[in-house]
């Protein structure tokens, strides 16, 4: 069986309300607050701390809503949170919005830590939903009544047959050289030591208004959870799922408001009459693509190899003396830089079209221009997607997993694709 896994792992949904209504809302998740002590209800003060919120006169900007950590519910997470927030879109009927952030995973009743959320999980998802909602207020509607704002796609990659035994701290080095694409940066914050600006080494996370990317080691970004946990008193993640997470790398795509209103326009325009289009928005061809098209354009389409090996494979092409250095020196460069990205920075503007045009043809030959460190001893690592797609086509799955099937079709026929063009745009 596949360890890994594709799909989406968190979505959010919104819903506008009038000023009344949003009252109300506050009002009836007060009540349930209080007969079940099963939420805890905060709003933030102007230190941006947390504090705990009690009913008053005065409705402010932003509540946040979520359940407790109880014994009933395993580790706490029941997979929905809420937030009352003001809009910002405020006119003479619409003031605020209830929005509901959903892991359909753990909302489904599947406490898994590693596997992505996929088509067939929606309708158990969205019958909680509406269980636990209409249980607080009729306010809180149904699933099918809201509005989807953010998907997050992704895809949970294990390791154990590519790289048996990785360090993930290496493996994340390696992602970190990747390419940031036009109108991204990737995330920072300031280090009090190191006094400067760093990302966090877990991860490359890449942000821009419409689309987020993020790449990181599932064990790396569990244990910093745990830890958080512990510091807040609470229990910490299980030593059983985090050995099981120490070789799964996630790849992620944020798809925002802006992404997403474009997406639902457009399957709109293709027939989908709903609310909120999520048969369309979380169809397992369209997880497939959207994962596909990004991982493309920042951990790129070829296999990583050490400087050495990779200038091997290009003279075995036999190309002439000029394109065989150009080539070359495209992967001295990636490699003397230590970053695709820098690389490209201290690139000469009278050399960029050369530099350009040999990443091009690298990628044709399956060569990512990051190359290994001679220092690993680890001559190839391949294509994390690719090999999990390779893998999945040839995988004997049962045929009655439509989830499955569909992405098996997705994967192995790359000309389909077009068919869902209406859900793709550049980055």
């Amino acid at each position: 069986m596949l360890q890994s896994s594709l799909g989406f792992h968190t979505i959010t949904l919104t819903l506008s309300l009038l000023y009344d209504e949003a009252n109300q809302l506050t009002t009836d998740f007060c009540t349930y607050r209080e007969k079940t002590g099963d939420i805890e209800m905060y709003i933030y003060d102007e230190k941006n701390n947390p504090i705990i919120y009690h009913l008053s006169s005065y409705l402010p900007p932003k509540i946040n809503i979520m359940f407790k950590d109880r014994e009933r519910y395993g580790d706490g997470d029941r997979g929905i949170k809420w937030c009352i927030r003001k809009s910002e879109w405020c006119n003479d009927f619409i003031d605020y919005i209830i929005e509901a952030t959903i892991n359909p995973k753990i909302l489904a009743g599947i406490n898994d830590y590693l596997t992505a959320a996929t088509y067939n999980d929606i309708d158990l998802a969205a019958t909680n939903f509406n269980e636990i909602s209409h249980e607080i207020s009729p306010l809180l509607h149904s699933f099918t009544d809201y509005r989807i704002t953010r998907i997050d796609y992704c895809v949970n990659i294990s390791l154990d047959k590519f790289i048996p035994e990785c360090d993930p701290m290496q493996i994340m080095n390696l992602i970190k050289r990747s390419n940031i694409p036009p109108h991204y940066e990737e995330w920072m914050k300031y280090d009090k030591d190191a006094h400067r600006m760093k990302s966090r080494p877990e991860s490359f996370y890449l942000k821009s208004k419409s689309v987020n990317i993020n790449c990181y080691s599932k064990y790396l970004q569990l244990l910093n959870k745990s830890k958080e946990r512990v510091e807040k008193k609470r229990s910490p993640i299980d030593q059983e799922s985090l050995d099981a997470s120490r070789n799964i790398y996630r790849f992620e795509v944020q798809c925002k408001y802006h992404k997403i209103f474009s997406m639902s326009q457009k399957a709109k325009e293709a027939g989908n009459r709903s609310i909120n289009k999520y048969k369309s928005l979380l169809d397992p061809i369209i997880c497939t693509t959207i994962v596909s098209d990004y991982y493309d354009k920042v951990i790129g389409k070829g296999d990583w190899y050490t400087l050495s090996t990779a200038k091997q494979i290009i003279k075995s092409k036999c190309f002439n003396s000029q394109k065989e250095q150009h080539l070359i020196n495209a992967l001295k460069d990636v490699s003397r830089c230590r970053s695709l990205v820098k690389a490209k920075e201290s690139c000469p503007i009278e050399k960029i079209g050369t530099f350009t045009r040999s990443l091009n043809q690298l990628e044709t030959l399956n060569i990512n221009p990051v190359t290994i460190p001679r220092e690993w001893h680890i001559e190839y690592i391949p294509n994390f997607l690719r090999s999990y797609l390779d893998q999945l086509s040839k995988s004997n799955f049962d045929h009655s997993d439509q989830n499955m099937k569909a992405n098996y079709y997705a994967a192995v026929q790359h000309e389909n694709y077009n068919d869902y063009e209406i859900f793709r745009s550049p980055i």
